[in-house]
């Protein structure tokens, strides 16, 4: 018989690495674990300590998904409409040059309109501008301040009110002057009338709180008469926040 050792040494060499190898993992594993549990504190730390400095929906505000921003933030991105408006918002009357309704992307000129012929008001020269009735109040001025801007050309070219439907109860609207002082509003109310029988003295009422008044065409194309069948008017109601 043999006095070599049978082949029981490399079987026992194979437990002996295994073992060790176990050890390796199970080493990495805690140090894993380890450093989860470290950034899960210091994430709850972070959490809680911008939620001391920026209140309790701060956190909430600054990761939640673009999509899910509430109407009253830019299209843009995460900047609030209102960013550098308190630095110039007024509640006194003003010339208006320039509107911005940032739920719904707009950002135009701001033309002076009057009446037609038929009494009727004036609407802006360009698809991209409002235009502002100057027979009536100014923005800021006891009563409404009217404007009106384009839904379409019943074609193909967009209009600055293209989107107006989609104003709801809540958004900003903002109207400044050459000087950048600025009035801030927000939507009360929106409503479609028939063009026949609409409330035009209270649309155009010079009289109660300051409101701003925003109409643009809705309903169905006429071809005979070269006029949509309803209109759309939003309400607004000026505020000093």
């Amino acid at each position: 018989m043999s006095n070599e050792p049978l082949a029981l040494p490399s079987a026992k060499m194979g437990v002996l690495v295994a073992q060790k190898k176990h050890r390796v993992y199970a080493r990495w594993f805690f140090v894993a674990l380890g450093i989860f549990v470290i950034l899960v504190g210091a994430a709850n730390i972070f959490s809680r300590a911008f939620e001391y400095i920026g209140g309790a929906d701060a956190t909430r505000t600054a990761f939640q998904p673009l999509g899910m921003l509430g109407s009253n933030q830019s299209q843009g991105g995460f900047e609030s409409p209102l960013a550098n408006v308190s630095l110039v918002a007024s509640t006194t009357p003003i010339t208006p040059t320039r509107i911005k309704i940032p739920s719904i992307g707009v950002d135009a000129n701001i033309e002076n309109v009057g009446k037609k012929e038929d009494g009727s008001m004036e609407t802006p020269k360009s698809f991209q501008n409002v235009g502002w009735y100057t027979l009536g109040p100014k923005p800021g001025a006891a009563g409404n301040a009217v404007m009106a801007g384009h839904v379409n050309n019943a074609l193909t070219t967009a209009g600055v009110f293209q989107h107006l439907s989609d104003v709801r109860v809540g958004d900003y609207i903002t109207v400044s002057d050459t000087s950048g002082k600025t009035l801030i509003y927000v939507a009360t109310q929106t409503a479609q009338y028939n063009l026949e029988t609409a409330p035009t003295a209270d649309i155009f009422t010079q009289t109660g709180s300051s409101q701003l008044v925003l109409i643009t065409c809705d309903g169905v194309w006429d071809a005979e008469a070269h006029s949509y069948s309803k209109r759309l008017v939003v309400y607004a109601k000026l505020t000093n926040k």
